[in-house]
Order: structure tokens, then C-alpha cells, then sequence
């Protein structure tokens, strides 16, 4: 994978919050970043989903919920052993919520959350729930 197309909802606050957050970050794999309204006209099969987060790598792979999260962090120089740790079954519905504390904690957040067994990050993640997109679905 040498790229990914991150379609976002460019009315959420929170969602051109993570995206100038992604664009300032070193990254190892190239991003794009798409106003989610323009994914129906580049890729019609798209149509309809109102994900908040929608991620399609070059070989076509296409991520949705929680992994459109864990590959955006995966694509991070910095984030990358935060996207496999997070993968981990007991971790990987809490993706949401690791990235938005991630990205707007940094460093301290990151520092603190990578001495935590994953039980303990997990019972972190789930006490502070990351804020919700006008979009995502309930």
C-alpha cells in the first residue's frame, strides 16, 4: 500500500479537526483527504454509506468504522505501533475513541496510554468516549 483516499465529512467539526491533524503529520503512506461528498462521484459503489470515516487504499482495499481509524493511524510515522496495538481484538472497537484522544492529546495522552496494560487502555478508552460526528450513525 503506497496510498489512501480518506473521505471525511467536511460539515463536522470534529472530522476537519482530524483532518488538519492528519495533514500536519509525518506519514508513511500517502493520504489524501476528500470531502465525503465527492465519494459517490469517485467511486459510485460508495454511494449511500454515511460512515463518518472512509478509507480506500491503492489495491482497492476499503475500510470502514473503526479500521478506516486504525489505517489512518497505521499510515502515521508516528502512529504505527499505536494502529497494531489498537487491531488487537480486545482494543479494536475502541479505535474511535484511541484516535480522537490520540489526536488531540499528543503527546502527553500518548505517553501515559502507552504504559497501560490493553486492559487497562481498554477500561481508559471506554470511560472517555471520543466526541460523535453529526454523521456517524448512533
Amino acid at each position: 500500500m503506497q496510498s489512501v483516499t480518506v473521505f471525511y465529512d467536511a460539515d463536522c467539526g470534529l472530522c476537519t479537526r482530524i483532518k488538519g491533524w492528519l495533514l500536519l503529520q509525518p506519514k508513511w503512506i500517502a493520504m489524501h483527504l476528500v470531502p465525503s461528498s465527492e465519494a459517490p462521484r469517485l467511486y459510485p459503489s460508495l454511494a449511500g454509506l454515511d460512515e463518518e470515516l472512509i478509507v480506500i487504499s491503492d489495491e482497492g482495499g476499503v475500510y470502514l468504522d473503526n479500521h478506516a481509524w486504525l489505517i489512518c493511524l497505521f499510515a502515521l510515522k508516528r502512529y504505527r505501533g499505536w494502529a497494531v496495538r489498537l487491531s488487537r481484538p480486545a482494543l479494536a472497537p475502541l479505535a474511535r475513541e484511541a484516535f480522537a484522544l490520540l489526536s488531540s492529546n499528543r503527546l502527553r495522552i500518548s505517553q501515559f496510554l502507552a504504559s497501560l496494560s490493553d486492559s487497562a487502555l481498554g477500561a481508559e478508552l471506554k470511560a472517555a468516549p471520543a466526541p460523535r460526528c453529526h454523521a456517524a450513525r448512533s
